[in-house]
């Protein structure tokens, strides 16, 4: 049984970068852009399939729908997005009967993106952060859990070198806030963009690793490990791993990848980080390019109580932009919060 509902978007969903004089492009993470955020839909079935993996929790449901069976491919959050709003993978079991409602896709029939589910023993999970409740006053998954700002009450680590992590209750710390900046587009990067199609480019690269800058959004963990003549930023997304190469020099990249070659060094207690060489064609995950001579400047700075890491990178690139962009965001710390293993597209992905 499927029924449709009126609803408003996600708050968090999308945000609107600035570009130019009044121009704008919505930022989507992964493929949310495929479903429709402004519906939503119910469904009643049997749950058929369970996949509790990265990049994507996936769901298969049967449902019965004008006398005839029919298979609904569901998607939902990231394991690293529901485990950290405490969303339990054993709730979810092949057999049970269930309820879900979520955004349907655009593009595809019996696809949906799911925000809440009723299990068959009434109890309801939130599968997205800042949803609410649908069908039960209390549902789990609802708390900020891990994703809160940090408590005042644990000792707080002096410095960079620990686990740092977005927080949805505050929307500097939120993947989006990157892309909020002001970007002036030269005209070749504005054709680029009205020739994106974002519905079946974001559902493409589900397992592809991002690059810099745009790896720099991800919504979890990082962490700053001291080795000396390098430090090695530890991100969860795609399990990806930077390396900074600490020295005095200006950075020169002999071979062209994802992340490019980064040198930094200390100006106080900001980690200032050059980067080049970067082969990633993209600045943002909406389809803003890259150019090839494409170079930035990142600066790390935490704040004097030491529960935020404020964030600045500076990306300079003549093909994209007229004049340099300026963007920011933050991360907070949290007691307890750790890089977890990603495991793109394995099913055995357990936190």
């Amino acid at each position: 049984m499927i029924r449709a509902i009126k609803t408003r978007p996600p708050s968090l969903v999308m945000l609107a970068c600035a570009l130019g004089l009044c121009s704008s492009i919505a930022i989507a993470h992964h493929s949310r852009t495929e479903f429709d955020q402004n519906k939503t839909i119910e469904i009643t079935g049997t749950l058929t399939e369970v996949l509790w993996q990265n990049p994507h929790v996936k769901l298969k449901l049967k449902s019965v729908q004008a006398g005839h069976e029919v298979t609904w491919d569901i998607e939902c959050h990231s394991v690293g997005i529901l485990s950290r709003t405490d969303v339990d993978p054993k709730l979810l079991k092949v057999g049970d009967q269930v309820k879900v409602a979520g955004n349907p896709s655009k593009v595809s029939t019996g696809r949906m993106f799911a925000n809440n589910l009723l299990t068959s023993a009434g109890r309801e999970l939130v599968m997205a952060p800042h949803v609410t409740p649908r069908w039960n006053k209390v549902a789990e998954g609802t708390g900020p859990a891990k994703l809160a700002l940090a408590s005042s009450q644990t000792t707080v680590p002096v410095g960079i070198f620990h686990v740092w992590n977005s927080s949805f209750e505050d929307p500097t710390t939120t993947p989006f806030a990157l892309w909020s900046g002001p970007m002036q587009l030269t005209a070749s990067a504005k054709k680029a963009l009205a020739e994106w199609d974002p519905v079946h480019e974001t559902v493409a690269r589900d397992c592809i690793p991002k690059g810099m800058p745009t790896i720099m959004e991800q919504p979890y963990g990082m962490q700053f490990e001291d080795r000396g003549k390098t430090i090695v930023l530890r991100l969860e997304e795609y399990d990806t791993v930077r390396t900074i190469h600490m020295s005095d020099g200006l950075p020169v990249a002999t071979t062209r990848s994802l992340l490019g070659y980064s040198v930094g060094h200390w100006d106080g207690t900001t980690l200032v980080v050059n980067t080049t060489g970067i082969s990633w064609k993209y600045i943002a995950p909406s389809g803003l390019p890259q150019g090839s001579a494409s170079s930035m400047v990142e600066r790390f700075t935490p704040t004097q109580d030491n529960k935020r890491l404020e964030y600045t990178i500076t990306i300079t690139d003549p093909e994209t932009f007229t004049t340099p962009a300026v963007l920011k965001r933050a991360w907070v710390w949290q007691p307890g919060e750790r890089v977890q293993k990603y495991g793109c597209g394995s099913k055995d992905v357990t936190h």
